[in-house]
C-alpha cells in the first residue's frame, strides 16, 4: 500500500481489521450458543490487537464497522441482537483501551477484563429487554465463559503479537511489503510460503449488474434468505445463491460448508427440545434441535454466499463510511478466498503471510496489478433493471412458496 497517502493508509488499516473482525465472527458459529446474544468474543480479538495500532477515533469507528457488518453478515441488523453487539462491542473497547494502557498488564489480562464488561452489559440488557428476571438464572453461566474464553483469547494474542512480524510490522509504522523480506528468506525450505496468488476468474454478472446494483441486490436478498420458514425452499435459495456465486466468478469450498453443516447441526443437539428421534449414548437427537441447527447452519452459509456474491472490488458506497464498509467487506473476500493456504505445520508463518498480501491489494484505491480497467460504458439501464428484476422475482417467488407450504 506504499501508494497510498498517510490519512488513506491509516483508513485502509481500520477497514482491514474491520474484515479481521468479520472473519472470526462467522468462526463463532462453529460454537453452540445456549442464548441467542451470547458470543465467545472471538470478533473482539482483532480490536484488541488494534489498541497498539489505531489512534482512539480510529478505534471507534473500528467498533462500528464490527458492529455493521456482522449485521449485514448475519441479518441482524433489524433485530435486537444489533443492540447487544453495539452494547457489548463498545463497552469492552472501552475497557480494553484503558486497561491496555497499565503497566505490566498483558493482553490476557485487557482480554478476560474485555470479556467480563461486555457480559455484563450483556447481561443487563436482557434482564431490561429480552427475559427479565428469569436470565438472572444464566448469570453464572455467562461469567464462566466470559472467563474462559476472554482467558483463551488472550493467549492467543500474547502469542501472536510476539511472533507475528505482520503485527510487529503494522505496530511499528514500518512498510509492510519490505518488512517481510526477511521472513522470505528465512523461509526458503520446501514448505516455503509462495506470493499470493489468485487464478483468475471470470465475473458474468459484471456484464449485466454495477457493483453497487449488486450490492443493493445482495442486501435485498437477505430478507427472503432470513425470514424463510421453510427448510427445504431455505436450501433452494442457498444453491441459487451458490449459482450467482459461481457467475461472479468466486471460488466455492464445499467441504467447508458441509463441514461448517455437520458442526453446527450436531452442537445443536447439546440443548434437545422436541421430539425424540434417536438416542446416542447420552446425545439425544431431537426433532427440534436438528431442524435448527440446520436452519441454523443454512442461514449462515446462505448469508456467506450473499456477501461473496455481492460484493466485488469496484464497490463504492457512499460517503467516507460507506467507502470504508466496501473495502472491509473486499477485505473480508480476500481473507476467505485465502484461508486455505493456513497449515497446522506452519500456522503462524502463514498467517503473517496471508495477512500482509490480502491487505497489500489496493481495493478501492485502484485495482490488482495485471487488471484491465472496466468497459466505461458498462452494461445498458435496460440490461441492468432486467437483470435485477428477474434475480429479485425467482427468490422472492421461492420465498412465497416457502411461507404458503409452511401455512399449510
Amino acid at each position: 500500500m506504499a501508494f497510498l497517502s498517510e490519512k488513506q493508509q491509516s483508513a485502509d488499516t481500520t477497514a482491514f481489521f474491520g474484515a479481521l473482525c468479520l472473519f472470526f465472527s462467522t468462526l463463532e458459529y462453529l460454537f453452540p450458543r445456549p442464548v441467542p446474544f451470547f458470543r465467545l468474543g472471538l470478533a473482539n480479538l482483532p480490536i484488541m490487537l488494534a489498541i497498539d495500532v489505531l489512534s482512539f477515533p480510529q478505534l471507534l469507528i473500528l467498533g462500528l464497522l464490527k458492529v455493521l457488518g456482522q449485521g449485514l453478515i448475519h441479518g441482524t441488523l433489524a433485530s435486537y441482537v444489533l443492540l447487544f453487539s453495539f452494547c457489548g462491542t463498545f463497552s469492552s473497547l472501552f475497557v480494553m483501551y484503558g486497561a491496555r494502557r497499565i503497566p505490566g498488564l498483558s493482553y490476557l489480562g485487557v482480554s478476560v477484563l474485555g470479556a467480563l464488561v461486555s457480559n455484563t452489559v450483556q447481561i443487563g440488557l436482557s434482564l431490561l429487554l429480552v427475559f427479565g428476571t428469569s436470565a438472572a438464572l444464566i448469570i453464572p453461566y455467562f461469567y464462566t465463559m466470559g472467563l474462559l474464553s476472554g482467558a483463551g483469547i488472550g493467549l492467543f494474542a500474547n502469542w501472536f503479537t510476539d511472533g507475528s512480524a505482520w503485527y510487529t510490522a503494522l505496530a511499528g509504522g514500518r512498510s509492510l511489503p519490505g518488512s517481510f523480506e526477511g521472513i522470505r528468506e528465512k523461509n526458503q525450505e520446501k514448505t516455503a510460503a509462495q506470493p499470493f496468488r489468485r487464478k483468475h476468474r471470470t465475473d458474468h454478472l459484471s456484464k449485466v449488474l454495477r457493483p453497487g446494483e449488486r450490492f443493493t441486490l445482495g442486501l435485498a436478498l437477505i430478507i427472503p434468505l432470513v425470514f424463510q420458514e421453510s427448510l427445504v425452499f431455505r436450501a433452494v435459495h442457498l444453491c441459487l445463491l451458490a449459482v450467482l456465486c459461481v457467475m461472479s466468478g468466486k471460488r466455492l469450498s464445499w467441504l467447508y460448508f458441509i463441514n461448517l453443516l455437520f458442526w453446527i447441526t450436531l452442537f445443536q443437539q447439546l440443548s434437545p427440545f422436541g421430539r425424540v428421534l434417536a438416542k446416542i449414548g447420552p446425545l439425544s437427537i431431537t426433532r427440534g434441535a436438528l431442524e435448527a441447527g440446520i436452519g441454523k447452519s443454512l442461514l449462515l452459509i446462505g448469508l456467506v454466499f450473499t456477501s461473496l456474491f455481492s460484493v466485488t472490488r469496484g464497490l463504492k458506497l457512499p460517503g467516507k463510511l460507506g467507502g470504508l464498509i466496501g473495502r472491509m467487506f473486499y477485505y473480508f473476500e480476500q481473507l476467505y478466498q485465502g484461508k486455505h493456504r493456513i497449515r497446522r505445520k506452519s500456522f503462524l508463518r502463514d498467517i503473517d503471510l496471508l495477512l500482509k498480501d490480502a491487505q497489500a491489494l489496493p481495493a478501492s484505491y485502484g485495482r490488482p496489478p495485471g487488471d484491465t480497467a472496466p468497459d466505461s460504458s458498462g452494461p445498458s439501464v435496460m440490461i441492468r433493471t432486467v437483470s435485477a428484476v428477474t434475480v429479485l422475482v425467482v427468490f422472492y417467488s421461492v420465498f412465497a412458496a416457502g411461507l404458503f407450504l409452511s401455512g399449510n
